[in-house]
């Protein structure tokens, strides 16, 4: 790449992450054990505070990787320092449009705090342990099969395949020679599957055979005529607490905060309006599932 095409690219990235930054980028104070990152005017930057821009950032963009873009958010950075800087020199800060911002972004912080810590006082031992065995209840371990199959286009040839078979020939062989579907080549393979994974006609058939079974009769469905045989059962074991937490929570968090919310606005007094100004009856929240 030659040195303009080079500058190009970086400077697209650096108005990409200018684009994408969040609004704000205050310094905080530095955590035992930070790391200075740059230095401007005296003002240091701290690596947590470049963490803390790179996981605001789109996802597309950090699926790149702080050090693919390192370089580039830390100078976006020491830019945005300088125009703090710069700003302040001036007297920006009491400016009455920067007091008012100030005060928009402080409310909206203050809402978020204060429905965080809500939440994660009802997210308690006993209410994560409610929840895992509400999904244990709600997803019972199911029971798969693991089958192969051959599929032909006519009700003859499948018999003639289960003739076959019966004489002796291995299934995976006549799923080879016979089959005209894409698992033809891994002899009929389909793996394991839940019944509700296959056509009705197909799970129906195949999961009221014993392993070790060929079906005796072809079995029709929308793709052809099949030829099942069982290779093995099992029951789907349950995923443990851990490996689905984050998806837990994910949900219960949603549902505790519009139980949060739902609570707040019938104890507060409010009154709603049209956008000219006249009265428009209560409104009902959306419930909780």
């Amino acid at each position: 790449m030659s040195r303009p095409t080079q500058a190009l690219a970086a400077l697209a990235a650096i108005v990409l992450i200018t684009v994408a930054l969040p609004p704000a980028m205050a310094q905080t104070p530095a955590a035992a054990g930070d790391v200075v990152v740059a230095n401007v005017e005296g003002t240091p930057i701290y690596r947590n505070a470049v963490l803390r821009a790179f996981t605001g950032l789109p996802q597309k963009i950090q699926e790149k990787g702080i050090e693919a873009i390192y370089a580039t958010l830390l100078e976006r950075m020491i830019q945005q320092q300088l125009l703090v800087l710069n700003g302040r020199k001036n007297n920006l800060a009491a400016d009455p449009q920067v007091i008012s911002r100030l005060k928009e972004l402080e409310d909206v912080v203050i809402g978020e705090f204060y429905l965080n810590q809500l939440i994660e006082k009802n997210m308690t031992p006993g209410f994560h342990e409610k929840q895992y065995r509400n999904y244990l209840k709600q997803n019972p371990p199911t029971e798969q099969i693991h089958a192969r199959h051959i599929l032909l286009k006519t009700q003859t040839d499948a018999k003639n395949a289960i003739g076959q078979i019966a004489a002796g020939k291995k299934f995976e062989a006549a799923a080879r020679e016979y089959s005209t579907g894409p698992s033809a080549a891994n002899g009929g393979d389909l793996g394991f599957f839940k019944r509700t994974d296959m056509v009705k006609a197909f799970s129906d058939a195949a999961f009221a055979m014993r392993e070790g079974d060929v079906s005796k009769t072809p079995v029709k469905t929308r793709f052809g005529w099949h030829v099942i045989q069982v290779v093995a059962r099992k029951i789907e074991k349950a995923p443990s607490f851990e490996q689905i937490k984050p998806q837990l929570m994910r949900s219960a968090g949603r549902n505790v905060a519009v139980e949060i919310m739902e609570k707040l606005v019938d104890q507060a007094q409010v009154e709603r309006f049209t956008f000219e100004g006249k009265p428009l009856p209560p409104v009902q929240m959306p419930k909780a599932k």
